[in-house]
């Protein structure tokens, strides 16, 4: 409930100023670019949209609604390709607006179990298409967006968050590989 956003160019203004001050008093500021992907709930999301993940999977947990206090987290639907495509071309379109705001980068958060962190872990994604299987079929979408973001604003603007370990959020930790899936990564 009431996570920021970065995906208009209200947002976007609002965030402008805040880099304005944040550069006069002489720091930089790089904002961390998310998609909760399973770790949500559809009563949290704007009117007609709908939880989204690598795989039809629900997190263990529950999560907070204004509506409806704690609630359990819901089955995502399992990304298709308009999604994937989609998704990708929002993280670009949120780093773009970024940089013409006055940002000095961006973090793409593929850690704590969220869209991108999930896509690299075998608990919540179980697809069986270039996306999943495989820890290089796994890592694929993640280095997608890399790709494309740094083609969008250059790489010297972009970082990335990952969590190895992390049980956060319903993630497997410490599963056969795992040391050697990030150091790849």
């Amino acid at each position: 409930a009431r996570i920021p956003g970065f995906f208009t160019q209200e947002q976007a203004d609002a965030w402008g100023r805040i880099a304005r001050a944040v550069h006069a008093g002489g720091s930089k500021l790089v904002v961390q670019l998310m998609h909760t992907g399973r770790i949500g709930h559809d009563l949290n999301l704007p009117q007609g949209k709908t939880m989204i993940a690598p795989s039809a999977i629900a997190a263990a947990g529950q999560m907070w609604t204004d509506q409806q206090g704690m609630q359990n987290h819901p089955v995502p639907k399992a990304m298709d390709t308009d999604d994937l495509a989609r998704v990708k071309q929002d993280f670009v379109n949120a780093s773009k607006l970024a940089i013409a705001a006055g940002l000095d980068g961006v973090e793409l958060h593929a850690a704590n179990g969220y869209l991108l962190g999930q896509f690299l872990n075998p608990r919540s994604n179980v697809r069986d298409d270039q996306y999943g299987g495989s820890a290089e079929n796994r890592r694929r979408f993640v280095l997608e967006i890399v790709d494309a973001v740094v083609a969008a604003i250059g790489a010297g603007h972009v970082g990335i968050r990952i969590s190895p370990f992390n049980p956060f959020n319903d993630l497997a930790a410490n599963y056969e590989g795992e040391e050697a899936e990030y150091l790849d990564l």
